[in-house]
């Protein structure tokens, strides 16, 4: 094994859609050592690497942290579920593979905050520099990336019928859901190449084995980043039972993710004073925002039986399941090389929007029955029954939660405030939302696989009763983003190069970065970001 243990020119701790992209950017200079550090395990599970098997994977505690919010006033004092991936390739490698960018105006937002070189002219040839797509290279796809990404083809009964239940709800059927409509339904794109996810373990890391400039931990647990007169010098991490401290000449990048990447701030020194003295952590930086900008996605899920076997769920029928497995071994093709989200819509609550604030998934079969923990087992995933899910996101919040100290002891898991729907507006968005989509359900070409309503049910009928039932029955999207937002003024955490104000060569790169979150699921802009970051700093040294 290489061993720069001791020193290397770049340090990037966490490997996920971001981080491994800029591990696999930044070596590509030969004489540049880096370094990256995961947390997690190898990504050499079949489970992590078989598409429709992406099912069994997000709930798995083996590979994802399992973070937990503290009780949501707004949701009965409900505890969530923060899945993030802690695994080579971070959440990546256990999503559901939906590749979306957002609206280009969302990216133009983000301009319009300060966030100067990241509008949407700014960040398209780095969405293009991501992938290989099947359509080949046009205005909005790349042709020569590592990412292979390919239009999803369930080829079941429920998906069309859902999408022609779009269109005679009045919705456009897009051909391509990357290109700018504000509203519109169709087969997602998806990260699956010749039959594999394409995680960016898979895509950026795995093809790098042989590359002597990069070495790369797992099971390295980064513990604080150590900073002396300014500047970051160093990185402690528990490896194999013991501490060790690695040393850097160049920059830290830090790519943990939304809940990761600001508690490793705080516990580096990096944050508001009262919150880094209340558990005796000597101050670095004066930071006030670091965790304080929090944004996700928060969902409801109705489920629907269906009185006919049009769902997913067909392929675990014995014969089925040995034709897939063929289909499989033989081709690459059918149900195994197909994620479980496969299609979907963006469209607007308010016809006066620029962008669409609403987003809706088909689950292409019924949601888990339980959910992960330690007793965790694949079975319980399995549905036992016909049928069929929506997520329905309000994909523009305005709600804002915070990610802090629980204590100062960097094994704890942080404390996490949801702040779902603490802005009242989104919670008449989401509303709004599920409305339009229980309508789009009754659309001939969908109901006639309808046998009932699980969720919400027909008891629920009212606004008041739909907002009790969002309140207690509402969840996560697991799109955290913005707790170490950039920003053009002198209190964001992050200036618009991604450095962290008050602190020399130490750099944040991942989804917490964000601003503003967009209106998509987080994987593409993820990988964007890691691009533009790799880019930033090479042009820096």
């Amino acid at each position: 094994m290489k061993n720069f243990r001791e020193t290397c020119d770049f340090l990037v701790i966490g490997s996920g859609a971001s981080g491994a992209v800029i591990a696999a950017r930044l070596s590509e200079n030969p004489n540049y050592k880096v370094v990256l550090l995961e947390a997690g395990g190898k990504n050499d599970s079949l489970l992590l690497n078989l598409p429709g098997l992406g099912f069994a994977v997000a709930n798995n505690p083996r590979f994802n942290w399992g973070f937990e919010s503290e009780p949501t006033p707004t949701m009965n004092n409900r505890k969530l579920t923060w899945l993030q991936g802690r695994v080579l390739g971070g959440s990546s490698s256990i999503n559901g593979m939906i590749y979306t960018h957002g609206h280009s105006k969302e990216y133009d937002f983000w301009r319009q905050m300060g966030c100067e070189g990241w509008a949407s002219a700014d960040i398209l040839p780095y969405f293009k520099k991501i992938e290989t797509n099947a359509r080949g290279e046009t205005e909005w796809h790349g042709g020569e990336g590592p990412v292979k990404v390919r239009q999803a083809e369930p080829k079941l009964a429920i998906c069309d019928a859902f999408l022609q239940a779009a269109q005679d709800e009045g919705f456009p059927i897009l051909d391509d859901m990357n290109t700018d409509a504000i509203e519109g339904f169709g087969f997602y794109d998806i990260n699956s190449g010749e039959g594999v996810r394409m995680s960016s373990a898979k895509s950026y890391l795995n093809p790098l084995s042989s590359r002597s400039n990069l070495n790369i931990y797992t099971n390295a647990y980064a513990l604080k980043v150590n900073i002396e007169d300014g500047r970051a010098s160093a990185v402690d991490y528990l490896y194999d039972g013991q501490v060790e401290t690695i040393h850097i000449d160049g920059e830290i990048i830090i790519s943990a993710g939304a809940i990761k990447s600001p508690h490793l701030l705080l516990l580096s020194g990096v944050g508001p004073e009262d919150e880094l003295r209340k558990h005796n952590i000597p101050v670095k930086v004066v930071s006030p925002k670091v965790g304080k900008t929090l944004q996700n996605h928060v969902c409801y899920r109705p489920q629907y039986l269906c009185s006919e076997p049009v769902s997913a769920s067909k392929h675990l029928r014995p014969w089925n399941a040995v034709k897939a497995g063929f289909e499989y071994l033989l081709n690459r093709t059918g149900p195994l090389a197909e994620s479980y989200a496969v299609a979907g819509g963006f469209f607007r609550t308010d016809s006066g929007l620029e962008t669409p604030d609403a987003q809706v998934v088909l689950l292409s079969a019924l949601g888990p029955t339980k959910a992960g923990g330690a007793e965790f087992k694949i079975r319980d995933l399995i549905p036992k029954e016909h049928g069929f899910g929506l997520t329905i996101y309000q994909g523009s919040p305005f709600s804002h939660g915070s990610v802090s100290l629980r204590s100062a002891d960097p094994m704890a898991h942080p404390r996490i405030d949801s702040g779902y729907f603490s802005d009242p507006r989104d919670m008449e968005v989401l509303k709004k939302a599920v409305v339009r989509m229980r309508s789009m359900m009754q659309q001939p070409a969908i109901k006639k696989y309808i046998s009932r309503e699980i969720i919400p049910g027909k008891d629920v009928v009212d606004d008041m009763a739909l907002e009790q039932e969002i309140r207690q029955n509402g969840a996560t999207a697991y799109h955290q983003c913005g707790s170490c937002a950039m920003g053009g003024n002198e209190d964001s955490v992050l200036d618009p190069e991604l450095r962290v104000r008050g602190v020399s060569g130490l750099r944040v790169a991942d989804a917490s970065i964000i601003p503003r979150i967009p209106n998509a699921a987080l994987h593409a802009p993820s990988l964007m970001i890691g691009e533009k970051a790799s880019a930033m700093i090479k042009g820096c040294n």
